[in-house]
């Protein structure tokens, strides 16, 4: 720890204490041992215990030094343990402990965030009525971990601990955060996946149509099953492509740019795989976000070679795909466009019926129906029927603004291109997401869930210097906030 570096805060009236040298090197490869061991491991009682002892040990030891503790928690939230969702998640772990030993933050967020987590906790409450069983200890249990997991992380744990980035003025670091921690390891797992690992499902996969089969396959990586069901899956891919986009597009450093561009590649080609027009149109809208907020910052022209970039690499990687790929493709366009018919509405109908029924909810849950169950297909209409009318509107409440957050910063004040690529990341994330919410269930896989909400929550973080520049002053004496531990 004789390497920190101290770098004072610039016009923030906050105190981040930047760690440079081989600590940050060290945290991101303890992450990656994480998800090694993972691996190797599985879900097994020595990884979680081991893994208990370490997350209380790092956040203690690494308590002043912020940047390499996040590197850490940002890696430990790719942990590949999606099969289980009765399980806590390894970055809220951290977060927890972070929590526990920070309480202060809870009082420091700004104040709209508030909104959503009362009327979550509230949806919590009203619904105990009917999840409550007989066996009231495992229901508390069961209960509380799909809340603590899907509900209160996106909520409130992760705002907390992404608050204070927003201390940081190293954006070139954070951007470093974000692509090395957050975007490649997720890549590197789910690529490895599809390319060394083995069919763990291939006769439930045969139970669909032979020609639909590829998007029910699940993979076995070592001693963990990574999901390709295209509904769970796409939902990250399409987060990552535009993640990796935004980098790509902007004028940071070759090497950042390269890897992102190796990232956007290697997700491109298993979003096409998956076959998941659903998440294939909210990713084109989240890349439209991102081109759109650039025309407003540089000129026409590096719009236009952006676009132009991106387009011929699409083009590129769609040639390159295997024949079987492109026939899946092909089948899948058959299905869900051109012989495309009206099972989501009737599936959102028979959701809206059962919210009307039980208007206070019935517990986190992915389907409705009595006799025979069906999929929802809507994360917010998922959370309405599970959390009541008062725990949807806490969802809906919290996309929205964010939306708003995103698009209402001052693009003119932003001259650092870290800084906006980061903007742009947050921003196509979490467009992409809204919009592939309305088919599909983000929650459905615990892995992929915390990645989108950890990208979307630590861009809205350091995206809050961007309005200090126009007002250092304003926003020193609103805040107020301390960010050393």
């Amino acid at each position: 720890m004789d390497d920190r570096e101290t770098i004072p805060c610039q016009s923030s009236g906050v105190d981040f204490q930047e760690v440079r040298g081989r600590t940050s090197l060290i945290a991101i490869l303890l992450g990656m041992a994480i998800i090694a061991a993972s691996i190797l491991l599985g879900r097994s009682f020595a990884f979680f215990l081991s893994f208990l002892a370490f997350s209380i040990v790092m956040t203690l030891l690494w308590r002043k030094a912020p940047r390499p503790w996040f590197f850490l928690f940002f890696i430990s939230g790719a942990v590949p343990f999606a099969v289980s969702k009765y399980q806590f998640a390894c970055n809220l772990i951290f977060a927890l402990w972070f929590t526990l030993l920070n309480p202060r933050y809870l009082f420091r967020l700004p104040k709209w965030i508030y909104v959503p987590t009362v009327l979550a906790v509230l949806g919590i409450l009203t619904s105990s009525i009917n999840w409550f069983s007989d066996d009231i200890v495992r229901s508390m249990m069961r209960q509380v971990t799909y809340a603590y997991n899907l509900f209160l992380a996106p909520f409130l744990l992760l705002p907390v601990v992404y608050l204070r980035m927003r201390g940081s003025r190293d954006n070139a670091a954070n951007l470093q955060g974000l692509l090395l921690c957050l975007i490649l390891p997720s890549t590197l797992i789910l690529i490895s996946a599809k390319l060394f690992g083995t069919v763990a499902n291939a006769w439930a996969a045969s139970r669909h149509a032979a020609d639909l089969s590829e998007g029910f396959l699940q993979y076995q990586l070592g001693k963990v099953i990574v999901n390709f069901l295209r509904t769970e899956v796409g939902f990250i891919l399409a987060a990552l492509i535009c993640a990796s986009t935004a980098v790509t597009v902007s004028q940071v450093k070759n090497f950042y740019r390269l890897v992102a561009g190796s990232c956007w590649a290697a997700n491109v080609f298993l979003l096409l795989a998956t076959g998941s027009f659903g998440s294939i149109i909210a990713c084109l809208c989240g890349l439209a976000a991102i081109f759109y907020i650039q025309f407003r910052t540089v000129s026409l022209t590096k719009v236009f070679a952006s676009t132009a970039v991106i387009c011929c690499m699409l083009g590129l990687t769609f040639v390159l795909l295997p024949p079987s790929v492109t026939q899946y493709l092909g089948k899948r366009y058959e299905h869900r466009v051109t012989d495309a018919n009206a099972d989501r509405l009737e599936l959102w109908a028979r959701a809206v019926e059962q919210l009307f029924e039980h208007p206070e909810g019935v517990g986190l849950t992915l389907s409705v129906g009595d006799e025979v169950k069906t999929f929802i297909h809507n994360e917010y209409l998922t959370y309405a029927v599970s959390y009541g009318i008062i725990g949807g509107l806490g969802y809906v409440f919290l996309v929205v603004v964010l939306l708003i957050s995103f698009f209402r910063v001052r693009i003119s004040a932003i001259h650092d291109p870290s800084l906006l690529a980061i903007h742009f990341a947050g921003l196509g994330v979490l467009v992409a997401s809204a919009i592939n919410s309305m088919t599909d269930h983000m929650n459905e896989n615990r892995w992929y869930f915390n990645i989108i909400w950890s990208t979307i929550w630590y861009c809205y973080f350091c995206s809050c210097p961007l309005q200090t520049q126009a007002f250092p002053e304003r926003i020193g004496h609103q805040t107020g906030v301390s960010t050393t531990w």
